[in-house]
């Protein structure tokens, strides 16, 4: 529940600052990344007792709960990858 409260408060700043602030586009991708892994951490609490390694690879555990968990984890990486390379390439 806080991880998903702490989501919907980052996606409601990101919005804020890119709509009145004129925030450019690769900070409004990097605060939906942010969001993103909030919502797959609030997704499994015990994930944060568990390496990131078997976070990573948690979709051999064959149950949707898991694999969609892993899908959300791993949109946010790449989010959060392709804010980078849209950063770098407005530079």
């Amino acid at each position: 529940m806080i991880c998903h409260g702490i989501a919907i408060g980052i996606l409601a700043y990101g919005a804020y600052e890119f709509y009145l602030e004129q925030l450019i586009v690769p900070e409004l991708t990097r605060s939906l990344a942010v969001a993103v892994f909030f919502i797959g951490m609030g997704l499994e609490p015990n994930m944060f007792f568990t390496p990131l390694n078997q976070v990573m690879t948690q979709a051999d555990d064959k149950s949707p709960k898991a694999k969609l968990q892993t899908l959300v984890f791993n949109l946010g990486v790449f989010l959060l990858i392709c804010s980078f390379l849209m950063e770098w390439l407005y530079d």
